[in-house]
C-alpha cells in the first residue's frame, strides 16, 4: 500500500533580496528557520515534514533541527518571483517518484513567521480535516484605519474614491461599527492536492479561515521585522524567567 497523509512542507530559499540570507540569519540565537522546525516537529498531525531549499547551508542547518532535506530544489524553482504552487508540485512529484509517499493534504509552513506554535499547526490540520474545506488558512483580524470600508483607491492625478463603493462610509464613522474583517498571514496554510493543482489557493470556494493572535501573525519582511522579533523575544524570555 502507497503511504500517504499529511505533509508539511518548510520553503526556505537562499536568496532573499531585502534581507540577506534571511532563512537562516539569527534570531534570539538560533536561526529564524528553526522556529519553525521547532514548531512543526513539536506538532501531532503532520505525517511528514521537508524542508524544501536550493542552499546547502540551509539543508545543513534545518537538519540539525531535526527537519527532513530529501533533495536540493532545482535553482529555477528558487528566484525571486518563484510562486508556491510549482515549488510544492516540484516537492510532491518526488516524494511520489522516490518515497512512493503521497499527500493527501499540504501544509504550507513559511519559516519568515517564527512565532506559529505547534497549535496552530494542528488546529489548522484539524479544521482541514473536520470541515472538508479545499485550503485552510490562518488570518489576523483588521482593526480600525486598516479595514477597507475606511480605504480609498486613487488614480494618477490623486483624486481619490471609495475602495468599497456598495456602501454609505458616512454610517462607519466609528470603528466599532466597521464590520469584521480578516486578512491572510501566512502562518499556516492547508491545501488539498486538488487545490494546488487548479491554482485556487487564493479564491477557493470551499476556504476556511482560522483566526490567530498578532503577534503569532508576526511577519519578517524588513529589518525592522527582524527588530520587532528580538524585542518580542526578549519580552516572551524575561516574562519567563
Amino acid at each position: 500500500m502507497t503511504p500517504s497523509g499529511t505533509l508539511g512542507i518548510i520553503p526556505a530559499r537562499g536568496g532573499s533580496r531585502r534581507i540577506p540570507r534571511k532563512n537562516i540569519r539569527p534570531l534570539g540565537g538560533k536561526p529564524l528557520i528553526a522556529y519553525t522546525i521547532e514548531a512543526a516537529v513539536a506538532a501531532t498531525t503532520l505525517d511528514r515534514l521537508i524542508v524544501s531549499t536550493d542552499d546547502e547551508e540551509i539543508a545543513k542547518v534545518a537538519q540539525s533541527y531535526g527537519a527532513d532535506v530529501p533533495f536540493i530544489r532545482p535553482a529555477r524553482l528558487a528566484a525571486d518571483d518563484t510562486p508556491d504552487t510549482p515549488v510544492f508540485t516540484h516537492a510532491l512529484n518526488w516524494l511520489v517518484d522516490f518515497e512512493d509517499f503521497r499527500a493527501d493534504l499540504i501544509v504550507n509552513l513559511r519559516p519568515t513567521t517564527p512565532f506559529k506554535t505547534a497549535e496552530i499547526i494542528d488546529e489548522v490540520v484539524s479544521a482541514a480535516h473536520r470541515s472538508g474545506a479545499n485550503v485552510v488558512r490562518t488570518v489576523s483580524r483588521v482593526e480600525g484605519v486598516h479595514n477597507p470600508y475606511w480605504m480609498y483607491q486613487m488614480d494618477s492625478d490623486n483624486w481619490g474614491k471609495q475602495f468599497v463603493t456598495d456602501i454609505d462610509m458616512a454610517s462607519y464613522y466609528q470603528s466599532q461599527l466597521l464590520p469584521p474583517v480578516f486578512r491572510i498571514n501566512g502562518v499556516v496554510d492547508a491545501m488539498t492536492p486538488a487545490a494546488l493543482q487548479s491554482n485556487k489557493i487564493l479564491c477557493d470556494e470551499r476556504l476556511f479561515l482560522v483566526e490567530v493572535d498578532d503577534t503569532s501573525a508576526v511577519d519578517i519582511d524588513t529589518e525592522l521585522d527582524f527588530a520587532l522579533c528580538e524585542v518580542l523575544l526578549a519580552t516572551r524570555n524575561k516574562g519567563q524567567n
